[in-house]
């Protein structure tokens, strides 16, 4: 990534201070107001452009009697305007609605801590579960949490269903659908390096397999991620994780990878970092042979994993992208990277959000899907405003001029996050 998303939770502002001083110590208030123009042209590779804002409002609430004892909440509402899609898609808009609710035992650094109810799901990287800062709506569960904590050891224990969103009415889950998992975090083995082995499990229904019949998925991920610095200024971040199951009946067989390497360059005012990073997901090889070759991104939180178009997901691609970032003066960082894609098997296609966008059956239409660069600035007004401004242009390749119109795609983004 270019840049980190914008922090979820920040220090308390003028404005939360001055109310929350007049309250009692148990009782705590706090939000965000945040506003995104987006003006896309080439949407869908055709000839299309949409200018639209993105508006999302959320308020919080902690209500803590005991030093053990949370109660939090969150209310959200997020509206869009101006976008050609007409009703607005959910994933943009929730009209005011419960996003956070649980009860918490145990403290954040306790040795034991118990969260229960409507929560968000942060893991590693946010490649394959996280809630999606960046998204209008965000994304949590209806979960049980137990997270065990020794020295540099720490594992979450989880049951959870995805909360669906809808626009009119009050958020459930799907019934009957369930996410289960263990993380784990172990510091100290490796010098200066954190490993983070994972487990999820995901039961849903209503899935088809390679015949067109209906059926259960019944899918396991198992990963490492491994992150750490090296002398001279270097750091790197690697992640692998591989899928097997049932998909409807057929087998599951698919994989994930990513890989990068970072040197930031001793200058403390300026602090220049270069990168080289290398993303990989498997396709499916064969439509017929009742197999699911194709990785399942989950649950992932994925602006600018894959460009800063966020066209593309963890299935059947390959990635490269280097780039550079540069802190101008201190609260504006800027930053450039230059993305490739190619399809991971051409006779699969081309995935945006775990769905079929392109495809060519036969593989004859090549697996180059295109290049793209990527420009973002980022002002850190204060610590309770953020300014952030981007611009992405995906060129078409071979892939895209075969199965579709072959439109180059752009968008610019404005960014305005304020807390209080």
């Amino acid at each position: 990534m270019l840049f980190a998303q914008d922090a979820k939770t920040s220090a308390p502002t003028p404005v939360s201070n001055e109310i929350n001083g007049e309250l009692p110590s148990w009782l705590r208030f706090g939000g965000e107001e945040r506003a995104r123009m987006e003006y896309i042209v080439g949407e869908n590779f055709k000839v299309v452009d949409d200018l639209y804002l993105l508006n999302r409002l959320r308020l919080n609430m902690d209500v803590l009697p005991l030093p053990w004892l949370k109660f939090s909440f969150q209310a959200e509402d997020a509206r869009v305007f101006g976008q050609n899609a007409i009703p607005a898609p959910a994933s943009q808009k929730d009209a005011m609605d419960l996003r956070i609710g649980y009860l918490q035992l145990g403290g954040e650094e306790n040795a034991v801590t118990l969260r229960a109810g409507r929560q968000s799901l942060d893991f590693g990287e946010g490649r394959l579960v996280a809630d999606p800062n960046w998204s209008n709506v965000g994304k949590s569960f209806d979960a049980a949490r137990l997270t065990l904590r020794h020295g540099q050891a720490k594992v979450d224990l989880f049951t959870a269903a995805l909360v669906k969103i809808d626009p009119v009415n009050f958020d459930e889950p799907t019934p009957g659908e369930h996410f289960d998992g263990a993380y784990g975090s172990l510091g100290g083995l490796v010098p200066g390096a954190t490993l983070e082995p994972y487990m999820f499990w995901r039961l849903e229904h209503g899935y088809k397999n390679e015949e067109g019949k209906l059926g259960n998925l019944d899918e396991k991920t198992i990963g490492l991620r491994w992150v750490g610095k090296l002398p001279l200024g270097f750091d790197y971040n690697a992640e692998v994780a591989g899928q097997t199951g049932s998909w409807a009946g057929d087998s599951i067989g698919a994989w994930t990878g990513h890989w990068v390497v970072g040197h930031t360059l001793a200058d403390t005012r300026h602090r220049p970092r270069f990168f080289a990073e290398f993303n990989r997901a498997s396709g499916d090889a064969n439509s017929k042979d009742g197999t699911h070759g194709t990785f399942d991104s989950l649950f992932p939180s994925s602006h600018d994993k894959y460009g800063l178009t966020d066209l593309f997901c963890s299935s059947n691609i390959i990635h490269v992208r280097p780039g550079f970032q540069y802190t101008v003066r201190r609260g504006v960082t800027v930053g450039a990277a230059y993305d490739n894609f190619w399809l991971a098997n051409g006779r699969d296609g081309l995935y945006v959000s775990g769905k079929i966008v392109a495809r060519s059956a036969n593989g004859a239409a090549g697996t180059h899907v295109g290049q793209e660069g990527d420009l973002q600035a980022q002002w850190m007004v204060s610590g309770a405003t953020q300014f952030t401004v981007g611009y992405g242009r995906l060129f078409p390749g071979e892939f895209l001029d075969h199965t579709t119109s072959g439109v180059p795609y752009n968008i610019l983004f404005l960014n305005l996050a304020q807390k209080f």
